[in-house]
């Protein structure tokens, strides 16, 4: 996401100095295409909570507490930056009295328009139980059906009328978005199914993981020069269900632990400094790999302390417990 999120801009030579270009555009740039984080965190979603649905731990209390803790360290990540941003850009933060409730409720992603997400998922973690009755009732292939066509719909409406518009809070765009991001949760949680019928691998992708490995690569490659929504989700799968047959070990795996259970605090908080509030002194670095570097390591230690503080809040709170 933060990869993505750096280079994915057209206009990359007037904020850093790429070295290498592939036909006159920065390579960061084509590689940023094959970068697809919503999608997958929604079928992992969807897996997840498939698997809590199917063991009978599945609540709509329990997803209640649990948005609950993700959104006091939402709102006190709001707290932290919209305070420093009322003294770097006092145009912006905190704005007038609607801008802060509808931020305050994610209905609004102006503070911090990478958040957009973060009021969809709301709704699917809320839904999820219903999602699951519907996929037990109609099966997978028609529900991965169904809500293809619900996508594909709600791709050309948003790209076609809203995106132009910028018809963001209207409460159609709401129910569009809805549609829009329950396909890849609803892939997710076909995949968890198929997995409890012990049909989620390939046993000569496990023996041989460098042909593993190199249709991995070549997926990516692939990736980077076919991007759109009519097929990004057939990568996201692809990459998942490869990575599912590779192990990691050692410092790899100790490193993306790390990065794991920072990862949403990192998500929330990236772009403030890479975009909204500190722009000029991420890119000051020059270089892609620099800036990127630089971005990963300020997300991860801003993240530690914030986690730290939200548990805590957390803690005071007798039914979060």
């Amino acid at each position: 996401m933060l990869f993505l999120h750096l280079f994915n801009g057209f206009n990359l030579s007037a904020v850093c100095e790429p070295l290498i270009f592939v036909g006159g555009t920065p390579l960061v740039h084509i590689i940023s295409r094959a970068c697809n984080p919503v999608g997958i965190f929604l079928m992992l979603s969807g897996y997840g909570l498939s698997y809590t649905y199917y063991r009978g731990k599945l609540s709509v209390n329990g997803q209640e507490r649990r948005l609950l803790k993700l959104y006091i360290h939402y709102w006190l990540i709001l707290l932290i930056f919209v305070s420093i941003g009322f003294f770097v850009k006092p145009s912006r933060y905190p704005g007038n009295l609607l801008d802060i409730i509808m931020n305050f409720t994610s209905l609004s992603s102006s503070y911090n328009s990478e958040t957009w997400f973060l009021f969809p998922y709301a709704l699917l973690s809320l839904t999820s139980i219903w999602i699951f009755k519907c996929i037990d009732k109609l099966g997978s292939v028609k529900s991965i059906i169904v809500s293809w066509i619900l996508y594909m719909v709600s791709c050309y409406v948003i790209s076609r009328y809203i995106a132009v518009n910028k018809s963001y809070t209207e409460w159609y765009t709401y129910i569009l978005t809805y549609f829009n991001v329950l396909f890849s949760f609803v892939i997710g949680a076909v995949f968890h199914r198929q997995v409890e019928k012990g049909k989620s691998s390939i046993p000569f992708l496990y023996s041989h993981k460098v042909v593993t490995i190199m249709i991995l690569l070549l997926l990516i490659v692939i990736n980077c020069f076919i991007s759109s929504a009519a097929t990004a989700y057939i990568f996201e799968f692809s990459y998942l269900f490869l990575l599912l047959h590779l192990s990691f070990n050692g410092i790899a795996k100790r490193f993306l632990m790390s990065m794991g259970k920072q990862s949403m605090i990192m998500w929330l908080t990236h772009s403030f400094f890479c975009y909204h509030l500190f722009h000029d002194f991420i890119y000051g670095f020059k270089y892609p790999l620099a800036i990127y570097i630089v971005l990963i390591v300020i997300s991860y230690v801003v993240s530690l302390p914030i986690s730290y503080l939200s548990k805590a809040i957390i803690q005071q709170v007798p039914f979060l417990r």
